[in-house]
């Protein structure tokens, strides 16, 4: 049927000419965007998933960053504690030095001195971003390690003059050694006490099943030595109290024969004392070059301690650096595979849809001219 009013042809060539329009317009934006998913409408699902990727890579970068700074914070303090390394090194040497007769004890003692201030000058330098690792004032580093929020902790080693057990160093220092017999034995309220005469220091031993026994003050601070004598052997309940006294800036080394010299803080043997139940410990005075050495050789080796944990700490966080590199990667690919235009096809398409588009006009064209076959009927 022919008809003015219901061009059937035209109908059909607009439906198609809108249609590759609509077509072209998706693939015009995917060529400028470079995604084939760039909003909702282009499909839902897919754009959801994509928005709560690109949130989660907005997080690792975060976390790539707060990796970089702890990792430069580390970096600041591993080379003070190398430095504060080299400093017990040469403060050993001079006090060895100073126990040779025919040396000013004023000299050396001023050398020494001089190195307990640039020990306490490393470690309150070695500051990044206002974090310090090493001065025993900050509060340490938490470092985010993940987009769920899981921390790293690092605390502060406190690896000044006081928390390496240095302080009021002198070439006469005095020591004390406990030495041990086959009749020791660890219980509850065992306590050791340390003191310059003054200020004491009380390491009591405790399995947590009471309170302490000892009371702190001003003048005296009580820590307690957490042990289980059902399952620790006395060695290691021995190696649980040099820990604490480590810990809290003593120095303490375990000598061959099983005794342990204890040093730092000025204290004194005179002032010292100890209490356990079983008796066995024997505490004795250690003076002279000996009890000056082992001061420092405690502090060693407590410093030893502190740079392989902040070491370790390094390690962490690289690896970590690593993994979140990976992890931002394998996101970042995914993402793409879900959203990004295929610009080849893309390109391809185009020039399809071009073509296409170029046809449904022409086939219009035509299909608006049929109504003018109409007229001659009409002519006579």
């Amino acid at each position: 049927m022919f008809s003015v009013n219901t061009n059937l042809s035209a109908m059909a060539a607009l439906q198609s000419l809108n249609t590759t329009a609509t077509q072209l317009a998706q693939t015009q934006n995917a060529i400028s965007t470079g995604k084939k998913i760039s909003q909702a409408s282009d499909n839902p699902a897919v754009y959801s998933i994509s928005n709560s990727m690109n949130a989660d890579l907005a997080g690792l970068s975060a976390v790539s960053d707060n990796l970089a700074f702890s990792q430069a914070t580390l970096g600041v303090a591993s080379s003070a504690a190398s430095q504060i390394s080299s400093q017990l090194a040469t403060l050993k040497q001079t006090v060895t030095q100073s126990q040779q007769q025919g040396i000013s004890p004023t000299v050396m003692q001023n050398q020494i001195d001089a190195l307990l201030t640039n020990i306490d000058q490393f470690a309150s330098s070695a500051t990044f971003n206002g974090v310090n690792l090493l001065d025993g004032i900050s509060s340490g580093l938490n470092i985010v390690q993940d987009v769920s929020g899981n921390t790293i902790s690092v605390v502060n080693q406190n690896a000044s003059v006081a928390g390496l057990g240095l302080t009021h160093l002198a070439a006469n220092a005095s020591a004390v050694n406990l030495a041990f017999s086959s009749s020791f034995g660890v219980a509850n309220a065992d306590v050791l006490t340390l003191s310059d005469g003054t200020n004491s220091y009380a390491f009591e031993f405790s399995d947590g099943s009471a309170q302490l026994t000892t009371t702190p003050s001003l003048t005296t601070k009580v820590f307690a030595v957490m042990v289980d004598p059902t399952t620790q052997s006395t060695l290691q309940m021995v190696g649980s109290l040099v820990s604490e006294l480590r810990k809290q800036g003593f120095g303490a080394t375990v000598k061959s024969d099983g005794s342990v010299d204890i040093a730092g803080n000025s204290i004194t043997n005179a002032a010292t004392s100890s209490s356990f139940a079983s008796g066995g410990a024997t505490q004795t005075a250690v003076t002279g070059s000996t009890a000056a050495i082992a001061v420092v050789d405690a502090a060693i080796q407590a410093m030893n301690g502190k740079a392989a944990l902040l070491g370790q700490a390094s390690q962490q966080v690289i690896g970590m650096q690593n993994f979140n590199s990976a992890l931002k990667d394998s996101l970042a690919s995914g993402l793409g595979a879900l959203t990004d235009a295929d610009m080849a096809a893309e390109s391809a398409r185009l020039q399809s849809l071009q073509t296409k588009q170029q046809l449904a006009v022409q086939s219009l064209s035509i299909a608006n001219q049929q109504p003018q076959a109409l007229l001659s009927l009409f002519k006579g």
